[in-house]
């Protein structure tokens, strides 16, 4: 019955549906980490913060892109045969649902809440018309806020590109 199917292919749909989520998340804390580097000005709590996510989520990107490319490579001698991988299969289809809920429920939550940020960030630059922190506050969340809209956005087809 199981002959005809690769075992790998579900293996290779769950890998997609989890970089899917997790290279959002990476590129939302890398930003997050560098509007915590414009916000934190002399705090050192929060500068240490802002140099571990501007450091750890790039890394992070990349471990998630290329980590299973590197992993199947290395570890795996030969594909697996399809009754090792049965009980793979029966979870996939539930993961693909999953996975796309899930980016269409970040995305859904996100589009109101980059709205917001965006109003916020022109009312803070509006306002700040002789303090500079307040400047560099308005200007990040300014230029930020489409960067992000961005890879919302072109996210799924970065994913497709990179793990194709």
């Amino acid at each position: 019955m199981l002959e005809h199917i690769d075992a790998t292919e579900p293996l290779l749909i769950g890998i997609y549906y989890i970089q899917l989520i997790l290279i959002f998340v990476c590129g939302v804390g890398f930003l997050f980490g560098i509007f915590m580097f414009i916000y934190a000005f002399k705090n050192p709590h929060k500068r240490r913060l802002a140099y571990v996510l501007t450091v750890l989520m790039p890394i992070g990107l990349l471990c998630v892109i290329h980590g299973p490319v590197l992993v199947m490579y290395y570890v795996f001698e030969q594909p697996a045969t399809p009754e090792a991988e049965l009980g793979l299969m029966l979870f996939v289809p539930t993961l693909e649902v999953a996975g796309l809920k899930i980016y269409e429920g970040i995305v859904r939550v996100t589009q109101p809440l980059i709205v917001a940020v965006l109003i916020i960030g022109v009312a803070v630059l509006h306002h700040s018309s002789r303090i500079p922190g307040r400047k560099r506050i308005g200007y990040g969340i300014f230029l930020g806020v489409p960067f992000l809209w961005c890879l919302m956005k072109v996210g799924p087809s970065i994913v497709k590109v990179l793990t194709s």
